[in-house]
């Protein structure tokens, strides 16, 4: 399976998406909101980030789950608003992703009538995200301007 590094615009912001070169199908959406860490000792915080993009995902992905047995390739966008964070610019970004895939992973497979701002525990497979791919934008500059762009790439069977 070939892999493309393109530019793309989600929901208005330009960003590095990797895509399988014979993509079957995708998915792209921004998620604004504080991006919360797995480190966090907020736990209410960290599930209420989760079932967002949880919801947001389901929404985008429209009908039915998708299959988790499918390969995946998962590009994520990160802007940060330094405000949010402690006026920090030195954050551990990788600690930053695994709630966003949890709630992707979420979000691609629960089943039609699941609710995702019911979901209590963030069990979905993501075995088949093959590919992930983090870039980290410009600091935003209003609280607003945080959140995560998202783009989903299913490789052709």
């Amino acid at each position: 399976m070939t892999l493309t590094l393109e530019q793309r615009t989600v929901d208005g912001w330009r960003v590095p998406v990797v895509a399988f070169a014979d993509e079957e199908r995708g998915l792209e959406l921004r998620v604004s909101g504080t991006i919360v860490n797995s480190i966090t000792e907020r736990k209410d915080a960290q599930l209420a980030w989760k079932r967002r993009i949880a919801s947001e995902v389901r929404d985008a992905r429209g009908g039915g789950r998708w299959d988790a047995g499918e390969r995946y390739a998962i590009s994520l966008a990160m802007r940060f608003w330094p405000g949010a964070h402690g006026h920090r610019s030195d954050l551990d970004v990788e600690n930053f992703v695994k709630p966003v895939l949890d709630g992707l992973a979420a979000g691609l497979f629960c089943p039609p009538g699941q609710d995702p701002r019911l979901i209590k525990r963030f069990n979905y497979d993501d075995s088949n995200f093959s590919t992930l791919f983090i870039h980290r934008l410009p600091d935003a500059a209003r609280r607003g301007d945080e959140g995560v762009a998202i783009s989903v790439s299913v490789a052709a069977r």
